[in-house]
């Protein structure tokens, strides 16, 4: 599976000592074997370490639908990552939300994984 930030849902934020934690209540997942298939939504968390927030984090307006969003690694802008998928090394992430928010971070490793025993879901739409 692919997972795409855009149109992704964000139910929750934890930011604490250094650890970025989005819980993702409707991931947008794409068929990797079939470009042409619907999406699918399912939970994921995705987590930064060593984070480094650009401005002041509000984890508060880390939630909803995510307009888009993409990371920066090894030179490369990546607005679709395979799922599940770690990062080492610097990593930047922007983040623009439906509402208008937007969060940038920079952190030391990033993964992103399905949440264990959770069902496909259908999209929010904060």
């Amino acid at each position: 599976m692919i997972f795409e930030f855009a149109d992704s849902e964000v139910s929750r934020c934890a930011w604490r000592d250094g650890r970025l934690q989005l819980h993702f209540s409707a991931a947008r997942l794409l068929d990797a074997d079939d470009p042409r298939a619907d999406p699918v939504w399912a939970p994921v968390l995705l987590v930064a370490e060593q984070a480094e927030p650009w401005e002041t984090l509000d984890t508060s307006a880390c939630m909803g639908r995510l307009r888009q969003g993409f990371v920066l690694h090894a030179s490369q802008r990546i607005q679709k990552l395979p799922l599940p998928c770690e990062l080492q090394g610097v990593v930047t992430m922007e983040l623009e939300f439906a509402q208008g928010g937007v969060v940038h971070v920079r952190c030391h490793a990033l993964s992103i994984h399905p949440v264990q025993g959770a069902d496909k879901v259908g999209a929010f739409q904060c």
